[in-house]
């Protein structure tokens, strides 16, 4: 192996273990189309030193190009033959599809591929799935989101590991970089035709944009890169501070947020759109049809002379004016259904009907358990496999509650903690299979506990509306 090769390993395991990727033993999805980049990460992760990684390879065949979709299937197939891993393989048509939903060809096979790859994730109850986004991937992206328009989010570019479980160890290897490692393992792949046809936006910032910025400056892919870097840190930083603004000037009850308008008035304006944004997904559980100009209306609103001025949102949503004080609210607001339930398939941030949301992760077993917020919990991911369900109180529910043998109602223990009947039906109960196994913010249960005895834990943190739960 030559010094660039051992260097780029170097820096693979760097950025995994920054970012807190995956650890030894780990069973990871590896998302394989079979071109160059997919190619090399599988060949990367196979032989990554000291991790030992169980793999599975998965190919979403798009039938977009007959015979050609088909062979690089196969190709795909005997390369998880090679490596003797798992092959895992579905065939969509996703023009159909794309048709079917109303969308344009490359968000459908976006949208597939990421279905399929969480249903994997579940199925091989996998850490992570890797994806084969490098750096030139990354300075595309900030170019198309800059056309587009993006605020920071946006500009920052795809992150190393996002809420869904995907990462992206290959995020600083070039596309140069990772041909001349095929070339020197001797390693074939599969060119898609479609990668060079200019109808697409993001081939023709490769294609055509990209070359000319590179007149201006030779190395505009590395800036791009480093600069979205950047971004992302100080967008992380900002996201903090305005959640932290967001938790001292707001409070609410999931359908109705109250803000202090004096409080918001005077802080910086970029923090006040993160709160804004920050609140908007909170009521709507995500940012959907929410833009720019919708928080420039709500800064406006907040600025009116008119004490009672009122706006329309998104998603049903509305803001007014009281006086002193903001208000958001989400449409009919009433309580959450005693019915209402929802999948939790595997690790990943789920927002919930009620606002807030529920964040899981498998990790590392600690040495040893410390007592916990009351917001988290630990599990052992053998005596609570997923999937998971979230739902709402019903009578008759029971659980044995951590450090007991016995079953208790749940009613009870809502009687014991005097949480007032109109809340009851608002706080998520966590089963996996029949068995109760948290009821969030208040009592896990002794049948999930984690004993030591597994390596992995999994954890589950309950994020109120945000923190308002006062």
């Amino acid at each position: 192996m030559n010094g660039s090769s051992a260097n780029l390993i170097t820096r693979v395991i760097r950025v995994v273990r920054q970012h807190h990727l995956f650890q030894p033993g780990d069973t990871v999805i590896v998302g394989l189309s079979g071109g160059a980049d997919s190619t090399a990460l599988l060949d990367l992760l196979a032989g990554l030193p000291g991790f030992s990684l169980r793999l599975v390879a998965a190919h979403l065949n798009h039938c977009l190009r007959g015979p050609e979709s088909d062979a690089d299937e196969e190709f795909c197939r005997n390369l998880a033959l090679r490596y003797a891993i798992p092959f895992e393989s579905r065939r969509l048509d996703v023009k159909e599809y794309a048709t079917q939903q109303g969308l344009n060809l490359e968000d459908a096979g976006r949208r597939a591929r990421i279905a399929f790859f969480d249903e994997l994730r579940v199925t091989w109850q996998a850490t992570a799935v890797a994806l084969a986004h490098h750096a030139d991937d990354q300075a595309e992206t900030v170019l198309m989101r800059l056309l587009r328009g993006a605020g920071p989010d946006g500009l920052a570019g795809m992150p190393y590991r996002n809420g869904r479980g995907s990462i992206r160890p290959l995020l600083n290897i070039s596309r140069s970089e990772i041909e001349a490692w095929l070339t020197e393992r001797g390693l074939t792949w599969r060119e898609d035709a479609s990668n060079r046809d200019t109808a697409f936006l993001r081939n023709r910032i490769r294609h055509e944009l990209l070359p000319l910025l590179e007149q201006y400056n030779p190395a505009i892919r590395e800036r791009l890169t480093a600069t979205a870097a950047l971004l992302a840190d100080e967008n992380d930083l900002l996201e903090r501070l305005a959640g932290d603004l967001a938790d001292r000037s707001c409070s609410g009850d999931g359908e109705t947020i109250r803000c202090d308008i004096d409080l918001l008035a005077g802080q910086h304006p970029a923090l006040r759109r993160r709160v804004f944004r920050h609140l908007l997904g909170r009521l709507a559980g995500n940012l959907d049809h929410f833009s720019g100009r919708h928080i420039t209306a709500l800064e406006r609103l907040l600025e009116s002379p008119n004490p009672n001025a009122s706006l329309d949102l998104p998603q049903g949503i509305t803001a007014a004016r009281e006086y002193g004080s903001l208000l958001l609210r989400r449409p009919c607001a009433t309580p959450v259904p005693a019915a209402d339930e929802q999948l939790i398939a595997g690790p990943g941030r789920y927002p919930l009907p009620g606002g807030g949301s529920l964040t899981v992760t498998i990790e590392p077993a600690p040495s040893a358990l410390s007592p916990f917020p009351p917001d988290s919990a630990w599990f052992d991911p053998t005596k609570a496999p997923f999937p998971w369900l979230l739902r709402t109180f019903r009578n008759g529910d029971r659980i044995v509650p951590l450090g007991m043998t016995g079953s208790k109602k749940v009613k009870d223990l809502f009687m014991d903690e005097k949480i007032p009947l109109p809340q009851r039906r608002r706080i998520p109960l966590l089963f996996s299979g029949e068995t109760l196994i948290w009821v969030c913010g208040l009592r896990s249960s002794n049948l999930s506990r984690s004993d030591g005895s597994s390596s992995r834990v999994i954890k589950a943190v309950l994020a109120h509306e945000p923190a308002w739960r006062k």
